[in-house]
Order: structure tokens, then sequence, then C-alpha cells
């Protein structure tokens, strides 16, 4: 090619972005305004929220003065008629002396008593209001005399309350909060102050109270395959796929105690129209024999019942519903999905946990180019809608109105979106889905294929919330990375990427993106079998808010290595790595320490391993394999080291399934750690098919988390 050819593309190639720039920069400049309206028109509604509840503020005290003047004429009534009362017996006839003392005994303790009962009650009112009803019906009553009236209608303003309440479950709980823990000083000072504005709104303290149970919904992806047809409500309709394609479900669910006694589960799936293939898996104990346990919900998993439920070639997304379990315990379940194929333009292995519905979640990644598919699955297992705002970000920030869809998930069904048609090949994307009404499972695979050839799949990793620390064990360094640090190769490797051509593998890429506007200063720390390794860029470096940066981690050796990442503030992280010849990738999120309950279901296609890193600490982790009849063998134990890594390979978890098993081991599940140092010990599962094909999973917890309802008391 010639220097005037290359002059001519390049600047071919510079009017492009500078178009492009000019397009975003209306598009955000359209945002802007429309989030300066909205925020104008919230300011108005907020105004007139305010106007209101003044207003009845106002006519709620206009109604309590009344009913304080209403009062205070009844009491002087009442008075009065006492007293014509004792006029009338002084005229007459007396009555014996004997008679008349004990009269004026009962007489004189029955305010006094009266006062102590009234007294104990508003001492004791902040932790006991009563139902509704109660609260009526003593408002109703008489009043016994004006000491009695002035002591209740005090008691009455302090004891006034209102709970303020961020989840719906706690309807069913309010009966059974105990509030002692709620009330701090200014409650006892309000109670016992007759110069304290009833009207005003002191919050008296704030805690998180134990919830009742609930149910868990497990949904997994749908099987990967390239759109032959996508309409604008999300229906969507695949490519007939290449017949080497094969998919497996598999869940796994603990009984809730050392009694076995199970929750009741089915697992289904669901469709565009509604949920279908209904199968039970547990029918679940009675509350009798729940109630009979002799075990604590914190028992070991590895030392209760299970059952495993496996099945082949499910197309459509399936659905693991567990209900809440009778005696209370928290649910220990999860689900896998697992996808390989070795032809066709949807080629290579995918591992997908199956994850719970959210409201909010952040997706890394999706391939663009061409030849790629990046399809989002939206499953809504409730039986109200979800309205899910799906918006995508890139290297220059949000990219408004043109990279923003709006879907509508009715219940108990499924939408997609082709990532495709919200931003153009190139770009370093993420992804940002928001449901309101329900919330939803949002899963996204992508794919990318050279022509009519598959060089990779995965399903990327959900994100749901920022961290200032991100630990991603057992990421995949690959052979043959050349360095591409002149211009001009990276201008040739995003032309290629351009064109669907596959160029060989490329360094690990660390994606960082901070919400909002701030900054972040990022650190990153890698290691390897010899300890912390040396990088071609630097260790510290900062990164804008808003936009979505990928930073390859050029200068690593080939193999298995650990990275920490550390931000300054709050930001979302993943790891993306290809596989040797470049013909599969995966990508790693951040995971948690291991603790009691950790665990990962083990895929059957492939050969999987579990990779361990000890972050800051060294110690011993024990673990038991249970095989697919939901048997455990003999508890093991490896040996991880400060900032080094571990692996439990194929073998040893084989060699650890329980003694003469033919099933073949179905889940790894851990026990707590035993460590020196602060840190903990972190897995990441790696599985492998053929030589060159690739898939990393996080280790979490198989157990549920203890649920909680922030309360709020008010007066």
């Amino acid at each position: 090619m010639s220097a005037k050819k290359v002059k001519v593309k390049k600047l071919i190639k510079e009017q492009r972005r500078a178009r492009e720039r000019a397009i975003r920069e209306q598009e955000r400049a359209a945002t802007q305004k429309a989030k300066q309206d909205a925020a104008a028109a919230r300011a108005e509604l907020r105004a007139e929220e305010k106007r209101l509840r003044e207003e009845q503020e106002s006519q709620l005290r206009a109604e309590k003065q009344s009913a304080a003047e209403v009062r205070k004429e009844s009491d002087a009534r009442k008075a009065s008629e006492a007293r014509r009362e004792a006029e009338t017996r002084k005229s007459s006839p007396a009555a014996p002396s004997e008679h008349a003392a004990p009269t004026t005994k009962g007489a004189a303790s029955a305010p006094a008593a009266s006062a102590t009962v009234s007294a104990a009650a508003t001492a004791a009112a902040p932790k006991n209001r009563g139902s509704r009803r109660d609260r009526r019906s003593r408002a109703g009553r008489p009043q016994e005399d004006a000491t009695t009236s002035a002591a209740r209608r005090s008691g009455a303003g302090t004891r006034t309350a209102a709970v303020v309440v961020t989840a719906g479950v706690l309807a069913a709980m309010v009966g059974s909060v105990v509030l002692d823990g709620l009330v701090d000083g200014r409650s006892e000072a309000a109670a016992g102050s007759s110069g304290v504005d009833q009207g005003a709104a002191a919050a008296l303290g704030a805690a998180s109270v134990a919830a009742p149970r609930t149910g868990q919904s497990f949904i997994c992806p749908p099987m990967p395959g390239q759109p032959d047809s996508l309409t604008t409500e999300g229906e969507l309709e695949y490519r007939e796929r290449d017949a080497s394609a094969t998919s497996r479900f598999s869940a796994v669910l603990f009984a809730t105690d050392l009694s076995g006694s199970f929750p009741a589960a089915e697992w289904s799936q669901l469709n565009e129209e509604s949920r279908v293939n209904d199968v039970t898996l547990t029918e679940g104990s009675d509350a009798q024999q729940a109630e009979s346990g002799d075990a604590a919900p914190s028992d070991p998993l590895s030392q209760r019942e299970a059952v495993y439920e496996s099945s082949t070639d499910p197309v459509r997304p399936p659905l693991l519903s567990v209900e809440a379990a009778t005696n209370g315990s928290p649910l220990a379940a999860a689900g896998l999905y697992e996808y390989q194929a070795d032809a066709g333009s949807v080629a290579g292995l995918a591992v997908g946990q199956c994850t719970a519905p959210e409201r909010s979640q952040w997706f890394f990644g999706p391939e663009i180019a061409a030849g790629a598919s990046s399809l989002l699955t939206l499953a809504n297992p409730f039986d109200r809608s979800a309205t899910v705002e799906v918006a995508s970000v890139d290297s220059e920030g949000d990219r408004g109105t043109s990279g923003a869809r709006s879907v509508v998930v009715p219940g108990q069904t499924t939408r997609s979106v082709n990532i495709a048609g919200l931003a153009s090949a190139g770009t370093d994307l993420g992804v940002s889905v928001r449901s309101s009404g329900a919330p939803v499972t949002a899963q996204l695979q992508s794919s990318r294929a050279s022509g009519v050839t598959g060089t990779g799949i995965e399903f990327l990793p959900g994100l749901t919330e920022a961290g200032t620390s991100h630990v991603l064990p057992g990421i995949t360094v690959p052979e043959g990375i050349t360095e591409t640090d002149a211009e001009d190769d990276a201008d040739e490797t995003e032309e290629s990427a351009e064109d669907g051509e596959q160029t060989g593998p490329t360094p690990p890429e660390l994606w960082i993106h901070v919400p909002g506007d701030q900054g972040a200063t990022v650190e990153v720390q890698v290691y390897g079998e010899d300890g912390q390794q040396s990088l071609d860029i630097p260790g510290v470096f900062t990164v804008d808010g808003g936009e979505v940066d990928a930073i390859e981690l050029q200068g690593l050796q080939p193999g298995v290595t650990d990275i920490r990442v550390r931000t300054d503030v709050p930001a979302y992280a993943a790891v993306r790595s290809e596989s040797d010849q470049g013909s599969d990738f995966s990508w790693a999120a951040p995971t948690e320490a291991l603790a009691e309950g950790s665990g990962a279901l083990l895929p059957e296609l492939g050969e999987s391993e579990l990779r361990l890193f000890g972050s800051g600490a060294s110690g011993s982790i024990g673990y038991r394999v249970m095989d697919a009849e939901g048997e455990f063998g003999e508890e093991q134990t490896v040996e991880v080291p400060a900032d080094g890594g571990a692996v439990l390979s194929a073998e040893e978890i084989a060699e650890a399934e329980p003694e003469g098993s033919e099933a073949g081991a179905a889940v790894v599940v851990f026990s707590a750690p035993e460590l020196t140092g602060e840190g903990g010990i972190h897995a990441m599962l790696a599985t492998t098919a053929g030589e060159d094909q690739v898939s990393l999973s996080p280790v979490e917890q198989l157990r549920g988390a203890e649920q909680y309802v922030p309360v709020r008391l008010l007066r």
C-alpha cells in the first residue's frame, strides 16, 4: 500500500471518528437536557408533595386541638355533674359512718391506682403499642379523671410512631418485631416531657430486623445461538444450531437441617409466552417434620442430605423454584448451565451460573464485531410485569438514547435484546440493566466468529454491586502473546476485529467501570507461581468516572495467574482472557472469600478444576465432594499460601468422591477455613474441553443469606 493510500485511509478514518464524536455529543446534550427536564419535574413534584403534607399536618393538628377541646369540655361537664351529685348527697340523710369510711377510702385510692397504671403504660409504650383496634378502643373509653386524661394524652402523643420499611415482606412480620433495641434516650425524654411538640417527627433509632423467609428462584441462560429473527417486543427465534452443540442443566438442593427436612422445589422452563414443563424436584417436608429437626440452620451443608438434578439439552431457560423452608431456615440451593460445540458459528465452551432475579445488573464486554452475536435474555418468574431499561456505556461514557432500550417483560415470560443494535463495532462496551415492577434475571450470552467458524462463546458474568476490592483467581494467560505497543499495530488489530478476522491470542484485559462522574485510582497486583509479577503497565493508574476502560495486562508469564485490584471508590471490575490459540475466550468476575457453605456445581461437559488463591492470608480449608446420588465423601484438606495459589485438580476431586461411587462428582462444598493473617481464600472454577476451549466461573456461597429488613422508628 502506497503512502498516499495510507494517508487517505487514515483521513477517512479520522473523518468517520469525528462524525461519530459529533453524533455522540449531540446525543449526550439531548440526554443531559432530558435529565434536567426530569429533575425539574421531580423538584416540582416534591414541592407539591411537601405542600400537601403540610396541609395534612395542619389539618391533623386542628383536629387534635378540636378533640382536646371536646375532651376538656367533657371533663368539665363531668366535674360539674360530680359536684352537683356531691351537693345532693350532702342535702340527703347521712349514711351510717361504718359504710362511709370504706367509700371514702376507695374513692381516694382509685385515682392513685389509675395514675400509677397510666404512668406504667406511658413508660412501656415505646415497647408495646398494641394493635390498631386496641388503640382505637382505648381512645373511645370515658376518662376517669383529669389527671388520668392528661397522662394518657401525653403518653399517646409520645407513643405515636411510624415504621418506615424498604421491603414489602415486613407486612407479614409487624406483629412479631421487637422494638426494644430501636428506642434510645430521646424516646425516654419524649415520653416523660409534656413540653415536647407532638407534631415533630424525630427518629428514635434504626436497626435491621430479621425478615420472614421467602422462596428463591434461580434462572439459567438459554441455549446459545445466533438470532434468526427478533421482534420489537423482544421475541427471539434462533437459527438452526450445529449438530455438535449440546447443553446441560444441573441443580442441587440441600436439606434445611440434619433431620432431612426439605423445602418444596421444582424446575421448569420459561419462554416468550408462559412457564412450561414443570417437574417436581422435592415434595417438601411438613411443618411437624421440620420442627422436629435436631440441628440449627448453621449446620454444615456437607453434613446434610441433598438432592441433585440433571437434564440434557434444555433449549429454553431453565428455572429452579424453591419455596420457603417451613422451619424458617435459610435455603441452600444452586443451579448451573453448560454449553459446548465443536463446530458451527457458535463454537466453544460456556459455563453459566443460574442466578436470582435482581433490580440492577452490570455486564462487561459483549462482542459486537462482524460475525459476533450478543443476546441479552430477560426472564421474569413473577406474576407481575417488569419494565427493564437497558443502557450501554463505552470508552467515552453513556451512549445516550441511541444506546438504550426499554423492554416490558410480562410475568412468567422471557424477552431478548440484541446488543449489536446498541453500539458500533470496535468499542469497549458495558451494559447496564435496571428493572422496575418485578425484578428480573438477566443473562448475556456473547459469541464471536470468523466467517462461519465460531471462535468463542461465553455467558458474561452479571455484576450486581460495585466494590473497592476485587480478587480474581485462576486467570489463564495464553502462550504466544505478541506485544502490540505501536499505534500502527493497534490500528491493524482494530481493523481485523471489524472485519471479523482472528489475529491470535491477546493478553488478559482488565475492564473497569466507575459509576458516576468521580474518577478512581486503581491498583493492580498480579501473582504467579513464583510470587508477585511485574507488569509492562503502571501498577497504579487513574480512570475517569462514567466510562468503560479496558487495560491490557502486558508482561504476564503464560500459565495461571491471580489478580487483585483495589479502587479508592466503588467500581465494577472483570478480566477477559483467551485460550492459547485464540479460538475461545472467558470472563472472570471478582470472587468472595470462601466460608462454610461455599461451593460449586461441577459441569459434566469437559474437565473441571478449582483454582484457589490466598489473598493476604495463608491457611488450610477443608472440602467434601458430593456425587450425583447425593452422597458425600470423606473430608479432604488443602493448604493455601499467603498471596499464593493452589489447585484442586480433576483427579483430586475424583479421588475425594464417596467410596465406591459410580455416579461421578457433582458438587464440591467447602468448610470454614483456618487462616493466619488478614484476608481470605478465594476460588475460581475452571472448565476446559478439548485442547482450546475454556470457561471460568466464580465459587460462591451455596447457602442462602440471612434476610433482614431495615426498620426506622419515628415519633
